[in-house]
């Protein structure tokens, strides 16, 4: 799944930059510990000086980046180490795990950020290993080889002949470096080169394709800040920004855009590390908590598209009813009849209660009698039926109401904890251990707190162990939402007016009828409010008060 919102790719200037800062830590260093937490991330934890720090390589192809991560950043990523490491894990290991970093590098104008080890094999013969980070979008790859021999020891991602004609890449192989882009350096290209080079007023994409260092993004931002736009000045600006004299990291403050040249709306950060780290772990945030919500709405999906045709079926059923009065009439007919119908024939025609005419079928063979009690056989074979169908029909609307529910905890949840417990239990999974916290948002309106619960289990939180008997409980009428108690202070005689419109309201915002103009919420006291004996955990409730939103 590819981000389907605005962000910006990790560029080569930025890689340089981040180079420069972290060379003097790289430096000298050891790899204490490897761990690859999914099939396009890397942790190495490096230590220098009595310093340990956490540099994460990211090479999903929507998400490339590398840093040295917080720990704050860390949890945003929701990193799981799995119990048995992957095969290239293994080998990294194997190579680099404390091996002595003697350098860092990245080749002029690429992606790549080169790790150099000095390695020790089994005889003790001393040669150099290369780790070579390629961050290059759908074709971003971590490879290990030996700098002596130019030989592949391992690829995170083999690339077969297949895959690309250019440049295989896998164990025994020998490595070579992409090829190279047809641009040109902006400082060595004059005025009049750079204005002959420049063909339409589509300027991001022209300048990007022909010049190192540039993205699309970088020159809409120099273009949207210039004071005075001409192709001169926009020229200057490009050098200028590349000479970087002052660099000054920062973020947008919507977080769209970073930048390693301060612009008014951006926030200025202390490092190009810190940067990279907090742009990139905000983006990953919402790229799982999306994918998590797209995984979570497809169970949800399925099984509401299985609901609907099974409610679909049940209600043919109940058509049943209708034929079955026809059984009983028929056979009352008969009965009304019988001492007149003593030889039956294949069909008679005979008045019903209503004195309308009435066309029966009657098998030759059977007394009158008989014919009755078969078609009152008929009857109570149909009305079964039915009462059948009723009572399934009844629990597929419980279960339709149920997961509309969970549609409406998805689509509010904004963590990936709140959706991974969602997924859980819409797939009945019992494998993760309980994570939730007791943790619910409250308002404070004129001392009195109104709680909210934002997803199911917050939900049952408030109901079964935060509210007490006197509280009042809210809930849109006949719809998803969340469960809002006010707690009630003793000390006062009754909960003012405008408190309870405010939970009213609140009610509505956090309920599927949010955006309707008007809504039903009805609100009674706790003590009245009691949950059902069954997995869909609803609620009855009585007494209740029904206020228009």
């Amino acid at each position: 799944m590819l981000l389907n919102y605005i962000m910006i790719n990790f560029d080569s200037l930025t890689l340089k930059l981040f180079l420069d800062e972290s060379k003097s830590f790289f430096l000298g260093a050891k790899i204490q510990k490897i761990q690859q937490p999914s099939r396009n991330e890397l942790i190495f934890f490096v230590r220098n000086n009595g310093v340990s720090r956490k540099f994460y390589i990211n090479f999903n192809p929507a998400l490339y980046h590398l840093c040295f991560m917080s720990e704050e950043n860390e949890k945003k990523r929701n990193l799981s180490v799995p119990k048995s490491a992957p095969m290239f894990c293994m080998l990294l290991r194997k190579y680099i795990l404390n091996a002595k970093i003697i350098k860092v590098d990245v080749p002029k104008y690429e992606r790549i950020f080169e790790i150099y080890f000095e390695y020790h094999d089994e005889l003790n013969e001393k040669s150099v290993l290369c780790l070579a980070i390629e961050l290059m979008g759908k074709y971003s790859n971590v490879i290990l080889y030996n700098y002596d021999t130019n030989v592949i020891i391992g690829c995170a991602h083999n690339v077969s002949s297949e895959k690309s004609k250019d440049r295989e890449l896998s164990g025994l192989l020998p490595y070579t470096y992409p090829k190279k882009q047809r641009k040109t350096n902006i400082l060595k290209t004059s005025f009049d080169e750079f204005k002959n080079n420049i063909s339409s007023e589509n300027y991001a994409d022209e300048i990007s394709q022909k010049y190192y260092y540039f993205t699309k993004c970088i020159v809409n931002q120099i273009i949207e800040n210039l004071n005075d736009f001409s192709i001169l000045n926009l020229y200057n600006a490009l050098r200028d920004f590349i000479i970087l004299n002052v660099v000054e990291p920062c973020i947008k403050d919507d977080f769209l855009f970073y930048s390693v040249r301060k612009y008014n709306d951006y926030n200025l950060l202390g490092s190009i590390n810190e940067m990279i780290d907090n742009y990139f772990s905000h983006h990953q945030m919402i790229y799982l908590i999306e994918n998590i919500r797209s995984k979570v709405n497809k169970v949800i999906e399925n099984n509401l598209k299985k609901l609907t045709l099974l409610e679909e079926n049940q209600l043919s059923q109940i058509k049943k009813l209708d034929k079955a009065i026809e059984y009983k009439t028929k056979a009352d007919v008969i009965m009304a009849n019988s001492y007149f119908l003593k030889d039956c024939p294949k069909t008679v025609k005979l008045k019903d209660f209503e004195n309308n005419d009435l066309l029966i079928e009657l098998e030759e063979n059977l007394s009158a009698i008989d014919n009755a009690n078969k078609y009152y056989k008929m009857y109570k074979k149909a009305k079964s039926a039915y009462e059948h169908a009723e009572n399934l029909i009844k629990e597929t609307k419980k279960q339709i109401l149920y997961f509309d529910e969970m549609k409406f905890y998805t689509l509010q949840a904004n963590s990936i904890l709140e959706l991974e417990d969602i997924y859980n239990e819409v797939c009945n999974s019992k494998d993760t251990p309980e994570k939730f916290q007791e943790k619910v948002d409250f308002i404070d309106i004129d001392g009195y707190k109104i709680f909210i619960g934002k997803n199911k289990k917050q939900n049952d939180y408030i109901l079964s162990k935060l509210s007490s008997a006197e509280d009042l409980w809210f809930h849109p009428l006949n719809a998803p939402g969340a469960h809002v108690i006010i707690k009630i202070d003793k000390t006062k005689e009754q909960v003012p007016n405008n408190v309870i419109i405010k939970a009213a309201q609140l009610t509505k915002e956090y309920s599927s009828q949010k955006n309707n103009s008007k809504t039903s919420i009805i609100y009674t006291k706790r003590k009245y409010v009691k949950k059902a004996n069954n997995k869909l955990a609803f609620v009855t409730y009585k007494n209740e008060v029904e206020i228009i939103v």
